[in-house]
């Protein structure tokens, strides 16, 4: 009972997902059947077409999102390949120069505090722990707070 008593109180999308949708819908079953039995109906079919017509919107627009999630997550893809691969190159030439160069977490610009972690949503995860040398392990997207 916690658990209802919790998304009842503080929860909006339980609202829409168990109230108001199936709400909407009892509504329109009713103006469909009313409309069949008794012509004209309650609402003279109307509130039934506009239900089907925002119904079938959402579904074309969840199809368009569904094609156009992959091919951002390609894009992300292959834009994070080519940062690693141009870091990594600046990598090696600081570590040239430095050999005990360092990518702390706590001193990058990406870091959060709070949670103490990193903000970026990283698609590959060996770039937080990439092994360009053998003593040390470096994160790709690691920036100087300074």
């Amino acid at each position: 009972m916690n658990y209802v008593w919790y998304h009842i109180k503080n929860d909006p999308k339980y609202w829409v997902k168990i109230v108001v949708i199936p709400a909407i819908l009892v509504v329109a079953l009713l103006d469909f059947l009313s409309h069949m039995f008794k012509p004209p109906g309650f609402f003279n079919l109307w509130f039934f077409m506009i239900t089907l017509g925002v119904s079938i919107l959402l579904v074309i627009a969840y199809a368009v999102y569904l094609y156009i999630t992959p091919r951002k997550e390609k894009k992300t893809l292959t834009d994070q390949a080519h940062y690693e691969r141009k870091r990594e190159r600046e990598f090696r030439e600081i570590i040239q120069q430095n050999p005990d160069f360092q990518t702390y977490c706590f001193t990058c610009r990406h870091f959060n505090q709070e949670i103490k972690a990193c903000r970026l949503n990283i698609k590959n995860p060996r770039a937080r722990a990439m092994s360009l040398n053998d003593r040390y392990r470096y994160c790709m997207y690691w920036e100087s707070l300074n």
